[in-house]
């Protein structure tokens, strides 16, 4: 892979008229089943086929720690991230419990925690353990920066080639949302005030202080927005490299892939921003709670399918929309047509 020189595949508009044409005959009003097409439509764009290929699928979880929380950005310790990493690789999360309903594979990878994971589950692929103190220093070196993609395409480049034909991604540490409203603020030139929000269940007087770190990280470390590497390796996180390797491995193989909440949602805006276009390969698979959720998605051009107020991280959004998948496809498969009726709507 070179991160210079990406290999996207095509977006099939013949591919999504077609799958619309094949709704469009199904025994049920026209557009009557509004988001639900339109997922049908998009997942056959980025497939290239109608006959839609969603049976095996994985969520990839990247793990990593910011150096941001030791400024009291967070509701809790450093130390709790992984309790919680391990709690996911052990398979007893939330994103756990909602992907055995989906059918769902999870696989967790550290890329930056900053102790060791004691579960022997974890994939290790730790880049450093866990980015500096953006207030004070940049995140990362660039070099790393590009490491943390590479890892995050390997990683998704093994899950392909292991059959899978859906990739989901998620996260767990401590100061991501710190890190993403930066991002966010830099990628789409807008105030701090208007993309941050609490994260962590933070007190309101934790929650300005949080505001007042992000506007002073901006100053210090000076962003660059027109070089989204140099943006990452300033404010950004190990784990949000790597969801944009699984991002271009994804484009490059025709395989959908689900962002989950803001942290995916900050990734994506750098990853639109290195390589235009790739956004079409994303399916939104909820709003996060996050103000500049909305804000990066509206600008990506992508719709969330659920809007529920989810904020627990980890990818448990992204599988929990995979339930939509399965009943589109179950509507394709079982659902007669207007032809076995031998009806038709009137326009």
């Amino acid at each position: 892979m070179s991160v210079s020189e990406p290999k996207l595949s095509t977006i099939s508009q013949s591919a999504s008229f077609q799958m619309q044409e094949k709704l469009d005959n199904l025994s049920k009003p026209i557009k009557g089943l509004g988001q639900l097409e339109a997922l049908a439509d998009q997942l056959a764009a980025i497939e290239g086929r109608i006959d839609l290929q969603t049976v095996k699928r994985t969520c990839l979880v990247f793990v990593a720690d910011h150096g941001v929380v030791q400024e009291a950005v967070s509701a809790t310790s450093q130390e709790i991230s992984n309790v919680l990493a391990d709690n996911v690789a052990n398979g007893y999360a939330c994103v756990n419990a909602v992907a055995k309903s989906n059918h769902c594979n999870v696989e967790v990878i550290d890329v930056g925690l900053f102790g060791d994971s004691h579960s022997p589950k974890m994939i290790d692929r730790k880049i450093q353990r866990g980015t500096h103190n953006i207030l004070v220093k940049d995140a990362m070196s660039r070099q790393d920066a590009v490491k943390s993609i590479q890892v995050g395409y390997d990683i998704a480049q093994d899950a392909i080639s292991k059959g899978n034909q859906m990739l989901l991604i998620g996260e767990v540490g401590l100061g991501n949302t710190t890190a993403s409203s930066a991002i966010v603020a830099t990628m789409l030139s807008l105030p701090v005030d208007v993309v941050v929000d609490k994260g962590s269940d933070i007190s309101t007087k934790q929650f300005e202080h949080k505001k007042q770190i992000i506007k002073d990280v901006l100053t210090n470390r000076q962003p660059n927005k027109a070089d989204p590497i140099d943006v990452l390796s300033k404010v950004g996180g190990f784990e949000i490299g790597a969801k944009i390797g699984v991002m271009l491995a994804a484009a490059e193989n025709r395989i959908p892939l689900f962002l989950d909440g803001f942290i995916s949602d900050a990734a994506a805006l750098l990853a639109e921003a290195m390589y235009p276009g790739i956004a079409k390969h994303f399916i939104a698979s909820h709003l996060s709670k996050e103000k500049g959720a909305a804000k990066a998605l509206d600008y990506l051009g992508l719709k969330p399918l659920l809007n529920l107020g989810l904020a627990v991280g980890e990818g448990s959004g992204a599988v929990l929309a995979l339930s939509l998948v399965d009943v589109m496809q179950s509507i394709l498969t079982n659902e007669n047509t207007l032809g076995d009726l031998k009806f038709e709507y009137e326009n």
